[in-house]
């Protein structure tokens, strides 16, 4: 398995018993063999075909201006200091796609894959948090990290990012963490992060695991209950209009709720269900790192 040769000599039970969804690992070499993936001629590339979305950030902010119309123009933009971000690379290159869906195989979670290619001297964005399990690849120079874990909203959505609060509110230790070319760094979901290229340029893929969680069950569930007659019903009148009184609405909305509650314990203890849903996830994320993808990138997604 891909995951056993990133870890080495650390074993796999340990990696999940201590690190996975709960603290940052650093694997200094283990991650040489993925180096060819991701190089300059791997992102100009990607810059040049149209379909694929390019970013460009300078310690925090954002171009505004139009994109590149070619990999000598973005360079010329990366000598600036600007950052080249290639989002969803997955998706146009076969490399790429295999190591989100191999990652994604494993471990399982939708994958959202991207490359970064930072100038010396400068980052890309400030101090952010993922709601994903981050993997970096370092494969061209170095990268320096600042890791803080997240007390404030630690298990974070996409829906929610924008309720993550100010970093500076945090009082939990700052983690440092150097990456070289071969190198690999895991960052749990939530977790803070700052990230520059102090001394040279670096090249490096960013893979953001997002494992189910139980919002997901409770959509995948909607799903079976669109075909439950029980669920499709109408309920009744809460206007100012409706022969019943305050009451007696409270108490008539109390015993559906109730009832509902009780047909969907009912079929969350169905095992067939469980198998669905299990079934369901990993094929969501096996698809999400496919070549050919249409799907536009977030505009909050970062490394």
């Amino acid at each position: 398995m891909l995951i056993d040769t990133l870890l080495g000599d650390l074993p796999r039970s340990v990696f999940f018993q201590e690190h996975y969804l709960q603290q940052p690992l650093a694997r200094p070499s283990t991650a040489a063999k993925l180096r060819e993936l991701a190089t300059w001629d791997t992102a100009e590339r990607l810059i040049e075909t149209p379909a694929c979305d390019l970013l460009l950030v300078r310690d925090g902010k954002l171009w505004t201006g139009p994109r590149p119309a070619s990999a000598r123009e973005a360079r010329a933009l990366h000598a600036q200091g600007y950052s080249i971000v290639l989002r969803h690379a997955d998706r146009h290159d076969a490399g790429l796609a295999e190591l989100g869906r191999t990652l994604s195989a494993e471990l399982q979670g939708t994958v959202n894959l991207q490359l970064y290619c930072t100038p010396a001297g400068h980052g890309s964005f400030g101090w952010h948090c993922d709601p994903e399990e981050v993997f970096i690849f370092q494969t061209l120079g170095a990268k320096s990290y600042l890791l803080r874990r997240n007390t404030l909203n630690p298990t974070p959505l996409h829906e929610t990012l924008t309720d993550a609060p100010d970093v500076s509110r945090e009082r939990t230790p700052v983690q440092e963490c150097r990456l070289e070319a071969g190198d690999w760094l895991y960052i749990p979901g939530g977790y803070w992060h700052h990230v520059s290229a102090p001394e040279q340029e670096s090249i490096s893929i960013s893979v953001g695991l997002m494992p189910p969680t139980p919002i997901d069950v409770l959509d995948f569930l909607r799903t079976q209950l669109l075909r439950s007659r029980a669920w499709q019903r109408r309920l009744p009148p809460l206007g100012h209009a409706s022969p019943l009184s305050d009451a007696e609405k409270m108490e008539v909305y109390r015993s559906l709720f109730q009832e509902l509650g009780g047909e969907l314990k009912k079929m969350m203890e169905d095992p067939r269900q469980v198998l669905r849903f299990m079934a369901t996830s990993a094929s969501a994320g096996i698809r999400s790192s496919a070549l050919g993808l249409g799907t536009p990138a977030r505009r909050d997604e970062k490394d």
